[in-house]
């Protein structure tokens, strides 16, 4: 394979103050009016990805992790190759930069298509994690923007998708984990399906799991569960991940559907 929330606001007051930004210097339409056909073709133009630092998988892993800085109001930009039809999440993390018990605002995260510059929308509400299913195959451009100073660690998350059936309702996987990353899964669960989870292998690894697009936890992170059943509420795709406390950690799972 190429191969953590608050409530979002202010974010389509951010756009907003662009937008009027750019009309008082004089480069935007007119209220009411669409943009130059000049923007448009600028706004989906191809974006140049020389340069960018790449986030990878290590084998064995769904999560591409890098560690990085940046100044209040400066942005930058990540290359991440994908397959269509994968579903990817991106989270910015921010970590306390001068006071340990108020960190800063994490980072807002938007992803592009690099072949056609064109934005990717998220059904989150929070400009801080972004997550959708990816059209083609390529690379994306996923880029970060700090509110304030900040040092944070970039996440990418590409799980594996579970496939079952009503013949076969359970799903067995069976590794190591390569680091502390956790590793991922996805299945789509319709409202009042039964879902069960059940992890094994050496102790130190727990459960997470939750709703893909409304972020809902069904077994928190915090808990560290190795078991979790029960019916679900929301029809979504759901997010299984095996979440190690230490590197090489062994485990089994077993996801089934009823």
């Amino acid at each position: 394979m190429r191969s953590v929330h608050r409530p979002a606001v202010g974010g389509a007051c951010l756009i907003a103050a662009i937008a009027a930004a750019a009309c008082a210097r004089g480069g935007g339409a007119a209220p009411g009016q669409p943009p130059p056909a000049a923007a448009r073709a600028a706004a989906t133009a191809p974006i140049d990805t020389v340069g960018l630092p790449r986030v990878r998988f290590a084998q064995g892993t769904t999560s591409g992790i890098l560690d990085d800085s940046l100044a209040a109001g400066a942005t930058r930009s990540y290359l991440v190759g994908a397959r269509q039809g994968q579903v990817m999440l991106a989270h910015a993390i921010a970590w306390p930069v001068a006071e340990r018990l108020h960190p800063p605002p994490e980072p807002g995260v938007r992803v592009f298509a690099a072949a056609t510059g064109r934005e990717l929308p998220s059904p989150r509400a929070e400009p801080e994690v972004w997550s959708a299913r990816l059209p083609a195959d390529g690379d994306y451009v996923v880029r970060v923007t700090a509110g304030a100073r900040t040092t944070y660690t970039l996440a990418v998350q590409i799980p594996r998708q579970v496939q079952v059936s009503a013949d076969q309702p359970t799903a067995i996987f069976t590794g190591s984990t390569p680091s502390r990353a956790p590793i991922d899964y996805l299945i789509r669960a319709d409202v009042g399906r039964t879902l069960e989870v059940v992890l094994g292998g050496a102790p130190t690894v727990g459960l997470h799991v939750y709703g893909l697009s409304d972020g809902a936890q069904l077994a928190r992170l915090a808990d560290r569960q190795r078991l979790y059943a029960g019916r679900v509420a929301t029809t979504q795709d759901y997010v299984v991940s095996v979440v190690p406390g230490a590197e090489r950690a062994a485990y089994d799972l077993r996801i089934t559907l009823r």
